[in-house]
Parts: structure tokens; C-alpha cells; sequence
């Protein structure tokens, strides 16, 4: 009986080969998720330097903020620097932002590389920008047997220039300076910067707000950049104007502001084919004196000969809406087609109020 017994319990030779195969399957699988429950093999440290990570973050710039990096030949040396922006004296999320400029150098002492870092000093520890602002290289200075150029760091209301003092090849030290600021600008009407003759505007609406003009300063670099030399104060404009924003505008004559009226004939003075016309801010009589050549409005010489007229400043006595006459004060440079330019010439002009637009009629003797 107990023979018969195992027998019926014995697998077939079959079933036990296919469960001895069901087994030897299963195997990798429970190699593998054995496998997936370790813990993961730590991500080994980078090996290059991380400037958010390894220097801002660890707490070496206390209260610095890191912005961004750009990598430009600061020193025209024919290899890359590192431009590190940060952020500063910070209320909320916004604040001042510098820049600090890194450089692979040679250590005068262990004769090994280093990376050092060049301070960027603005003038009355003042902040460079209030955004990231843009980086680029111009050969403003143009020095003989050099070809170096300046950094010109620029926002819409913020123009800054450093020039490199030294050949960069010598020992990493920055006191004084490597990088020497030689220009700084900054207002919140604009400023521009014309690479191709280092020229920059200045807008400002101060004192203008009633008609929303502006005055503009154009400047120059001299010998030691826009700062007189040893100094920190700009060099005196190359030119000063009372302007419009964006050119004299097409419902001019419709203007409730007698002084704009004076600014646009002024800004025509030199242009043929101006519309409205030199003739459209005038009254009938004083038009008619124009084109007779007797009208008197400041110019030294007859309006075709002149190229262009610079208002350097404009006053009026305030009107109002019911106001028939006005009194508008107009400070003009006349610069000829041929020749130099003329004085400073003030010019007091009366203008009166023809149906729903002001006409200028003339101007008081002097």
C-alpha cells in the first residue's frame, strides 16, 4: 500500500523539469529587483568650480545673491574671463546688482594657477545696475599700439565703462584697480550709447512734464574717458536740446501748450520738406513776413541758410484753457549750412490763439 501510495504522489519526470525551468526564470528577475531596492551609488562631485554653488552658496559673499555669468575677453588677452553678476543689499526679491570679474592667473608665489577675483568699483560705491545688464567690448579709447578695449555695461537707464589699467599679464593684485571705471551714466528718461563715434545721450523729463518733453545731453570721451581727469564729475556735454520723446508729433498744431508749438517751428527750421511746414506754426502775418524774408526770430541769418536750430532751453508763463495770448522763452543755437554755429541767442516769442490752435505772431525785440 505504501509503495502504491508514492507512487500516485510523484510528479511525472515532465512537470518536475518544467518547475526546475519555471525557477532557474525567475532567478534574474529576483537578482533584479534585489537589486532595485539598494541604495542608489552616490552622483560622484563635479570637478569643475561651480560659481552659485561653490562660492555664493557656501556663504563667502554674505548678503550676495548670485544672478548670472558671462564669459568674455575682459582683458583682451585673447582668453575667456568669467563676468559673475550678483545681487546686493536686497529689499524683497529686487535690489542693486555688481559684478565681479574672474581670471586664471599665476600665483607669483607657488608659480601655480589661481582664479582671482577683480573687483568692478563704480564711483560713490555706487551699484552698477538694478537689472543684469548687458556686456559688451568697444575700442572707445583707441590707444596707439594697443587694442584693448573698454567694457561697456548698459540697461535702458544705465550706461557704465571700465577701461583696463595695466597689462593683465603681471601679478594678480587689484588695488589699485585693474579695471578702472572711466564713465558712468544713469537716468530714468534713457540713456544710449552709439558705438560708432562713443557717444552717449542722456534723456531726462525733468522740467518738462507739463508737455512731456525732454531735454537730452550728448557726450563725448576725452583723454581719460567721460570723467575729467583724476576726477569723477562728466565732461561737459558736446551738445544740450530740448526735444520730443519720439520726434515732433503729427497732431503737433493741436497742441493745448504753447511751448511746444516754438520747439516744433525751431526743430523745422533747415528741413524743406517737414510736414506741417515752417509756415503752419506761424500766424498769417507773421508768415507772410517770413516768406518776405523781415521775420524776426532769433537767426542771424535768413532761414534758408541754415542747416539746423538747437533749442538748448525753453520757459513760458502757464496758460490756461480760456488763456488768448501766451509768452514762450526760447534759448537757440543756429548752426549754419556752411560755417560756425552761432551764439546762444534768446528769443521771446508771443503767440496767440487762432480758433482752437496756438500761432506764433512774434517776437519781442531784445
Amino acid at each position: 500500500m505504501n509503495k502504491g501510495l508514492n507512487h500516485r504522489n510523484r510528479l511525472p519526470r515532465a512537470s518536475l523539469f518544467a518547475a526546475r525551468l519555471a525557477c532557474a526564470a525567475m532567478l534574474p528577475l529576483l537578482l533584479l529587483l534585489t537589486a532595485c531596492s539598494t541604495t542608489p551609488t552616490p552622483t560622484p562631485p563635479a570637478k569643475t568650480i561651480s560659481f552659485s554653488e561653490d562660492i555664493f552658496a557656501r556663504g563667502f559673499l554674505p548678503g550676495k545673491t548670485y544672478l548670472d555669468i558671462k564669459r568674455e575677453d575682459t582683458d583682451s588677452d585673447g582668453q575667456l574671463e568669467w563676468v559673475v553678476f550678483y545681487r546686493f543689499d536686497q529689499v524683497g526679491g529686487g535690489g542693486p546688482v555688481a559684478a565681479l570679474i574672474y581670471d586664471v592667473v599665476l600665483d607669483p608665489e607657488s608659480q601655480l594657477p589661481i582664479v582671482y577675483p577683480y573687483k568692478l568699483r563704480t564711483p560713490d560705491q555706487n551699484y552698477l545696475a538694478q537689472d543684469i545688464p548687458e556686456l559688451s567690448l568697444v575700442d572707445i579709447m583707441k590707444e596707439d599700439g594697443h587694442t584693448r578695449k573698454e567694457l561697456v555695461f548698459s540697461t535702458d537707464s544705465e550706461l557704465v565703462f571700465f577701461r583696463l589699467t595695466r597689462d593683465p599679464s603681471g601679478p594678480p593684485v587689484d588695488n589699485p584697480p585693474l579695471y578702472h571705471c572711466i564713465g558712468f551714466f544713469r537716468s530714468d528718461g534713457g540713456v544710449h550709447f552709439n558705438p560708432e563715434n562713443s557717444r552717449v545721450t542722456v534723456t531726462s523729463r525733468a522740467g518738462y512734464e507739463r508737455s512731456q518733453l525732454v531735454t537730452r545731453r550728448e557726450f563725448e570721451p576725452i583723454a581719460d574717458g567721460y570723467f575729467l581727469t583724476n576726477t569723477t564729475t562728466l565732461v561737459s556735454p558736446v551738445e544740450s536740446r530740448v526735444d520730443f520723446p519720439e520726434g515732433i508729433p503729427s497732431t503737433i498744431l493741436d497742441t493745448p501748450y504753447p511751448e511746444k508749438i516754438v520747439l516744433a517751428f525751431y526743430q523745422t527750421l533747415g528741413k524743406s520738406d517737414a510736414k506741417p511746414s515752417l509756415y503752419e506754426y506761424l500766424s498769417t502775418q507773421a508768415a507772410t513776413e517770413l516768406m518776405q524774408g523781415k521775420l524776426r526770430y532769433g537767426s542771424p541769418l535768413p532761414f534758408t541758410q541754415i542747416q539746423r536750430a538747437i533749442v538748448q532751453e525753453l520757459s513760458y508763463y502757464p496758460t490756461q484753457e480760456d488763456s488768448t495770448s501766451a509768452l514762450v522763452i526760447a534759448k537757440v543755437i543756429f548752426q549754419p549750412k556752411e560755417g560756425a554755429p552761432s551764439s546762444l541767442i534768446e528769443v521771446r516769442w508771443r503767440l496767440i490763439r487762432v480758433g482752437t490752435q496756438w500761432k506764433m505772431d512774434y517776437a519781442e525785440p531784445g
